[in-house]
């Protein structure tokens, strides 16, 4: 059981590692939680679209996963007594996964899709109001078991969602890589800049995306301005030091 489990949260993480991949980004660290390795991200260095396909990953890797096993049964029949765990275990991950508490992909998703709508001051207050409600009903199903049939897994997952709930900070990051692989349609609308002198190179950087060109506008104290592409500031950025200013340079 414990080698089935960690085979299954295995396909998980790499369902969304893969996906995080083919859309430009790279996993720069990885967290330990009480159910599995958390390969989270940080909703305000990804874009809304990619943070959909890259949370839903995961728990369509174990659904696939389940049903690639359960065809193994058709043609393999004896293999049902050592490969029914894989199935349960990776059905039981993915719908667990899927509910709307932070730090599990529902969670993500779910704040996505109410950053989409609302500010992101008010998605992540909804996303606390389903952790706190999510986290009460596992310690009142751990109250009413001990009673029935004790089952510490209740009291762990209550916990889990409270850490959640309390401290965001520990969700890793995706780094953007491959800026220069973009699948841009002609006559794509790109996104504009307007940046003073006092602008750093890193703060350029941290605005470029993987899926839109980006254009920065400088503007110079006599009025002139210079259009910065995005290759010009990544040839900037090998030559200076990430917090060297504009004005520095130019």
């Amino acid at each position: 059981m414990a080698l089935s489990y960690i085979l299954c949260v295995a396909v998980h993480e790499a369902g969304h590692f893969f996906v995080a991949k083919a859309l430009g980004y790279k996993l720069s660290n990885f967290s330990l939680c009480p159910y599995g390795v958390a390969l989270n991200l940080n909703g305000q260095t990804i874009d809304n679209a990619d943070e959909y396909k890259i949370a839903l990953a995961g728990p369509l890797a174990n659904l696939v996963f389940a049903f690639l096993v359960f065809g193994l049964w058709w043609c393999f029949p004896n293999l049902y007594g050592l490969t029914y765990p894989l199935v349960e275990i990776s059905v039981v991950l993915a719908l667990v996964n899927l509910l709307p508490a932070y730090p599990l992909d529902g969670g993500r998703i779910f704040m996505t899709l109410t950053r989409t709508f609302l500010s992101g001051k008010v998605a992540g207050r909804l996303t606390k109001i389903f952790n706190i409600i999510l986290s009460a009903g596992f310690f009142v199903l751990f109250f009413v078991m001990c009673f029935i049939n004790f089952n510490p897994t209740f009291l762990m997952f209550a916990v889990f969602l409270v850490m959640g709930f309390l401290d965001l900070s520990f969700v890793t990051k995706y780094e953007k890589i491959n800026i220069f692989c973009k699948k841009n349609k002609n006559f794509s609308k790109p996104t504009i800049y307007v940046v003073s002198l006092n602008t750093k190179l890193c703060e350029l950087l941290s605005k470029i995306k993987t899926t839109k060109v980006v254009m920065f506008c400088l503007v110079l104290e006599n009025g002139r301005i210079i259009n910065l592409s995005e290759k010009m500031i990544i040839n900037l950025s090998l030559k200076f030091d990430l917090n060297t200013q504009l004005f520095e340079i130019f």
